[in-house]
């Protein structure tokens, strides 16, 4: 009789634990979810000439790399825009250009957050570009 109800005992222990469990992993899933949700921004290229300082545009060269500091993920430029980030999340980015065959521009660290976004709900990054 007794073993019966240390079995009974065992059963419902482990059952009441494997929920906590569930709860948990139900508590990590809203944390990812939200996580995904975050604000997200646009970025601009805005290229400007080293020794002028005129701005050019930014379809002068080929195209632009964003890389997240904190995570190494790249993000790439718009294939129909080029110098255009759509929706990138919040974090700080090394801008990157993709040199011409004579022609480059620097790199910039840029943090892409609500302090940085323009009246016209984008953030602009400015490269200075140079030329052989």
């Amino acid at each position: 009789m007794k073993l019966t109800n240390m079995m009974i005992f065992l059963v419902v222990l482990c059952f009441f634990s494997s929920c906590e469990t569930e709860t948990n992993n139900l508590e990590e899933t809203t944390s990812v979810i939200e996580e995904k949700s975050e604000v997200r921004f646009d970025v601009i290229i805005k290229l400007v000439d080293e020794w002028s300082g005129q701005e050019i545009p930014a379809g002068t060269l080929p195209g632009y790399g964003a890389t997240n500091l904190e995570t190494g993920v790249i993000y790439f430029d718009s294939r129909y825009e080029v110098g255009l980030f759509e929706s990138l999340p919040v974090g700080r980015y090394r801008f990157d250009a993709r040199d011409g065959y004579f022609d480059g521009a620097s790199s910039a660290i840029v943090e892409v957050s609500t302090e940085n976004e323009t009246p016209e709900g984008w953030v602009e990054v400015t490269l200075r570009y140079w030329s052989e």
